[in-house]
């Protein structure tokens, strides 16, 4: 599996690793999204640090996610983008719209606080 959780400076992280494609993981992504609200732990960061692919149905997983957050006041954050996946992420103008990004996984669960 790409992508692995834990719990640090007060917040859920993802960490996504290698590719990460939607249409492969989206439906686990989904699963741990629900699992994590059901439990009441509803800031997220996705760090995206070791990503390095990432394709359109990976997106809609992000988007997804952060939808499903936002409904139950919760929020997510991406982190560690690498500048090919940040690329996309502007070109589809998801980024300041509807993701904040920062550069570490902390500066962006101190954003939550």
């Amino acid at each position: 599996m790409p992508f692995s959780t834990s719990e640090a400076y007060q917040t859920i992280v993802i960490r996504i690793t290698g590719k990460f494609l939607g249409s492969l993981e989206g439906q686990a992504f989904k699963e741990t999204i629900e699992e994590l609200k059901e439990a009441g732990k509803t800031h997220v960061v996705i760090d995206l640090s070791k990503a390095d692919f990432m394709d359109s149905s990976g997106i809609g997983a992000l988007i997804g996610a952060f939808t499903s957050m936002k409904k139950v006041d919760g929020d997510v954050k991406l982190a560690g983008m690498q500048e090919r996946i940040k690329n996309l992420f502007l070109l589809t103008r998801l980024l300041g719209p509807v993701f904040e990004e920062y550069d570490t996984v902390e500066e962006a669960a101190a954003s939550m606080r």
